[in-house]
């Protein structure tokens, strides 16, 4: 019974050691990401020291092992611990359900960030939207796809800047309207001179 006790207040301890420092991480954490900070995966404009990069790729798989996760687990599985702790459970109990607990709170963590990282990805532009869209040249396009210029283009509600390319036999020169023909790739537009524009 000493010996049980001993185990359990040992235990009980390490679990204070982890709850503390992982759920003060784990509210910091939670500030930068409804403050923005990050792109909302774990802690790197914290640890860059706030170096923020709102520029990324989605993703399309779970990303278990994040610092994120990390940081979600040992707060679990602290506070856990301590609850299965006072409640009696004895120590093969109590690492058992705290661990699993943890694990259980990484996943579900994992897949609300997956969805909400899918969700910002679908809101972001579709370039495809602008075929078809008339538009100004900004920088002079070279004829004959033969260099890239400029056109100044509102689709999706917002107006954007964007590459262009044309098959024309002669450049379009800046402030020329033209008309977007065809995407050739992620960001480059395939246009064409109006005629009886500017």
């Amino acid at each position: 019974m000493i010996a049980w006790l001993s185990e359990a207040l040992v235990l009980e301890r390490i679990y204070w050691y982890l709850a503390i420092p992982f759920t003060v991480l784990f509210i910091i954490q939670l500030i930068a990401t409804f403050l923005g900070l990050g792109d909302g995966d774990g802690m790197e404009g914290i640890e860059e020291g706030l170096d923020l990069d709102n520029d990324f790729e989605f993703e399309s798989s779970l990303n278990l092992f994040t610092l994120r996760n990390f940081i979600t687990f040992f707060t679990v599985f602290g506070w856990a611990g301590i609850t299965f702790l006072n409640a009696g459970m004895g120590t093969s109990a109590t690492l058992l359900l705290s661990t699993l607990l943890g694990i259980i709170m990484m996943l579900i963590v994992s897949v609300l960030f997956y969805f909400t990282m899918k969700l910002t990805h679908n809101g972001n532009m579709q370039i495809e939207y602008a075929k078809g869209a008339t538009c100004q040249v900004y920088i002079r396009i070279p004829a004959k796809r033969s260099g890239i210029g400029k056109v100044n283009i509102t689709f999706q509600d917002a107006f954007r800047e964007l590459e262009a390319m044309t098959d024309d036999e002669n450049a379009i020169p800046t402030g020329t309207v033209v008309q977007v023909k065809d995407i050739l790739s992620n960001r480059i537009l395939l246009v064409e001179k109006i005629t009886g524009g500017d």
